[in-house]
């Protein structure tokens, strides 16, 4: 009994593991080298504020894929494409009906922003840059750009300076 209670035990220790990425954000993934996402959720007042620079940003790197990733199904496609109207968001939204890619990521807040290489390797995760100082404080004008650091180190051959950084914003609720 003990032996039979041991194997189970260990069974249920290797099926706790890290799962694999889902398979349809896997195949985007692999569509280019580099991809950069942004946990998005249309009621953030953050992600209102961070989704044109998100956008501008993708401009300037158009060999890195950006995408913004909604966790959830409390928003209607229509209501989707109403934000990225307003918030003049260009990358694509990949829908994460379960969570499920959140979970495999780690997102907690939204906007949370990762750099991503083709594996779903997180090269960088946190916040876009300094302008938040907490929830509803702002600064007139920032200096840290995090993400733009981070994906400009990898198009150079190089590590990002910084790996992580503590997001700011609208909890994302599993």
């Amino acid at each position: 009994m003990k032996k039979l209670s041991l194997v189970l035990f260990s069974l249920l220790l290797l099926g706790c593991g890290n799962k694999p990425i889902n398979q349809n954000f896997a195949k985007l993934l692999k569509a280019k080298k580099y991809t950069v996402a942004m946990f998005i959720a249309p009621d953030c007042p953050l992600c209102k504020t961070l989704s044109t620079p998100f956008s501008e940003l993708s401009e300037r790197y158009p060999d890195i894929q950006f995408l913004a990733v909604y966790s959830g199904t409390h928003y209607e496609p229509m209501e989707l494409n109403m934000y990225a109207t307003e918030t003049k968001l260009i990358p694509r939204i990949f829908r994460d009906y379960d969570y499920e890619v959140a979970g495999q990521l780690g997102a907690s807040v939204t906007p949370e922003f990762f750099l991503l290489d083709s594996s779903a390797n997180i090269l960088y995760q946190g916040m876009m840059d300094d302008r938040i100082i907490e929830l509803g404080s702002y600064k007139q004008t920032w200096d840290k750009l995090y993400l733009d650091d981070a994906i400009h180190a990898i198009v150079s051959g190089k590590t990002p300076p910084i790996k992580k950084t503590q997001p700011i914003g609208c909890v994302l609720e599993y």
